[in-house]
């Protein structure tokens, strides 16, 4: 599956496809947002990516979707305020992965303390 062709910018701008369900990729880094909706699209899932938290927001508006990537540290909101957001729109099932490269106990708790789970992998 190809990329959501109508936002391949991250602008939050897109509308639904096909009418099918979407991860929303959100990262300021866009070779890391590009590399996850490329691992994504690869199998299967339909991907549309915003670079910073208000344009994701504006992307929840047209999008029906099936998952969230996000970067814990996005230039204009936090990606842990854009998650209670997002569970605020689709309510606790939707799938929410935070990434994050700071390893302080302190994002583990608040992460944990506002209903997500916890993966550490310890970098190499």
């Amino acid at each position: 599956m190809a990329l959501n062709s109508n936002n391949t910018d991250g602008n939050g701008e897109a509308v639904r496809q096909d009418g099918r369900p979407c991860v929303l990729v959100v990262d300021d880094n866009e070779m890391v947002a590009h590399a996850l909706a490329k691992l994504l699209s690869s199998e299967g899932w339909r991907v549309s990516i915003s670079y910073n938290g208000m344009d994701a927001l504006k992307q929840i508006e047209c999008e029906m979707l099936a998952a969230a990537v996000i970067d814990i540290h996005l230039p204009d909101i936090s990606g842990l305020v854009l998650s209670s957001k997002l569970r605020e729109r689709y309510g606790p099932k939707l799938p929410i992965i935070v990434l994050s490269g700071d390893t302080s106990m302190e994002k583990y708790q608040i992460i944990g303390a506002r209903g997500g789970d916890v993966f550490h992998q310890q970098a190499h």
